[in-house]
This record gives C-alpha cells, structure tokens and sequence, in this order.
C-alpha cells in the first residue's frame, strides 16, 4: 500500500501553519498522482475502437462502486467518493473521446 510521509504527523501540528502546508503536500501529490493517471488512460485509448469502448459503461460502474467500497473502508463517505470518481472520470472519457475523434481524421 501506498505510504505517504509527512513532514509532521497530524497529531504533531503546532499550528494552523503545519496543518496548511501538509494538506498542501498531499494535495500537490494527489494531483501528480491523477496526472500519472491520465498518463494510462491516454494509452488506453490506443487499444480502444470507438465511442462504446472509451465509455466501457460496465467498467466504469463497477470502477465507482469498488472506489466507493475502498472509500467505506477507510472511514470516509464512500458516495462522496464515488461522485468525485464520476467526475473525473467523466472528465478522462471527454477527454479520451476528443483523442478518438483526433485519431479518426
């Protein structure tokens, strides 16, 4: 599993200062994270056909509903989860699509 190493634990904040600047940490690689995973989804797209493999309508419910579990597991509120999932994946399939259509010309 994933570790990330903070800087100062949680529960060894002095201030608002320390909280901000490792939110800010696991924000900035969280976003590196969702980057690399773009980077997968755009070489998906290689060994997708159409509009109907890049949506994978199947996969993608069961994605948001494995998201959500893994969410539950961890104490947090497995349907936020799951909605921002939708979202971003919403997103990556645009995106995706706009690569086919691209490909297509």
């Amino acid at each position: 599993m994933f570790q990330y190493h903070p800087n100062v634990l949680a529960n060894e904040c002095r201030d608002m200062n320390d909280i901000r600047a490792e939110i800010d940490n696991i924000d900035h690689l969280v976003i590196q994270l969702l980057a690399i995973r773009f980077d997968y989804v755009k070489a998906a797209s290689q060994f997708k056909k159409n509009a109907i493999d890049v949506q994978a309508k199947e996969r993608f419910n069961s994605m948001l509903e494995q998201r959500k579990l893994w969410a539950d597991e961890l104490g947090l509120d497995g349907d936020i989860i799951k909605e921002l999932y939708a979202n971003l994946v919403k997103y990556f399939i645009d995106e995706e699509l706009k690569r086919l259509q691209h490909k297509e010309k």
